[in-house]
């Protein structure tokens, strides 16, 4: 779905080239995450959901120049 919308706004060659799951450990480790914020999920998101509760997707793309060199500056 992400790659589809980003190929819908003119970017090429798109290409999912990581995904994994986050969970809320590692979500913790940033610190926007406030630690009220982190007990908050852990109350209430179901334990079995902890290691997996969003996906980290990288994705890569290019978006042409419009002039037909994609490579100028």
């Amino acid at each position: 779905m992400l790659t589809k919308k980003v190929a819908n706004i003119g970017f090429e060659a798109v290409a999912t080239v990581d995904r994994r799951p986050f969970g809320i450990d590692a979500l913790a480790s940033y610190p926007v995450f406030l630690p009220e914020f982190v007990a908050f999920l852990r109350r209430v998101v179901p334990a079995d959901r902890h290691d997996e509760l969003v996906w980290s997707v990288v994705v890569l793309a290019r978006k042409s120049n419009g002039t037909g060199d994609d490579h100028a500056g």
